[in-house]
């Protein structure tokens, strides 16, 4: 099971702000260096957040960094939508730990792997509940320039049921595209890039 629990009063804000720098603190180790990065977290109808992530150290303002490793952008009703599920029935949460001790996204050793290449992403599920939901992720050098979450480098489309196979460890995001098993509009080697460059936080092999 995912390492870590979010409390049952968390909002959307308390979730970034609070809840997020703590679990880093927690759960990246000395040894995951001391690599600095800068991610900015734009979300329509909440805010902007920067998070400026220094090793095993993570510190969040209320404000939106020019100069940037990796942007987020999305939608605050669609995030409160997750932060409800991970509450309570648990169906959007990884499913296993990951075979190493990398377990966040955040861990400076998945980020150093990621800012490596650069583009723009925009992930989506297509059929949550009747609706097309999406976010929208720019690392590397495309992360430094004005972003227009329109106008992603690829679009990658996944059912609900596909992606729950995924939290479940049964298949890995590079799978998923080498298979077909998620559609992909754009430049496919870029999805595989960001696919690749979340290995470490994989189950283990079965």
């Amino acid at each position: 099971m995912f390492p870590f629990e979010v409390p049952e009063g968390a909002t959307l804000r308390s979730l970034v702000t609070e809840v997020f720098p703590q679990t880093h603190a927690k759960l990246v180790p000395a040894s995951a260096g001391n690599a600095a990065f800068t991610i900015v977290l734009a979300l329509e109808g909440e805010g902007s957040f920067t998070a400026r992530v220094s090793g095993s150290s993570v510190v969040v303002r209320d404000e939106e960094a020019r100069e940037r490793n990796v942007w987020i952008s999305g939608n605050a009703r669609h995030a409160d939508r997750f932060l409800e599920d991970w509450k309570t029935e648990r169906r959007f949460v990884p499913k296993f730990a990951p075979a190493g001790d990398v377990v966040l996204m955040s861990d400076p050793r998945v980020l150093s792997r990621l800012v490596m290449a650069s583009g723009k992403i925009e992930l989506a599920l297509v059929d949550l509940d009747g609706e097309r939901v999406a976010m929208t992720v720019a690392f590397g050098a495309a992360a430094k320039k004005t972003i227009d979450p329109d106008d992603p480098d690829v679009t990658i489309e996944a059912t609900v049921a596909v992606f729950e196979e995924i939290l479940a460890g049964k298949l890995a995001p590079e799978e998923a595209i080498a298979e077909g098993r998620v559609t992909v509009k754009g430049k496919k080697l870029l999805a595989m890039q960001m696919a690749l460059a979340l290995a470490p936080l994989a189950p283990p092999k079965r």
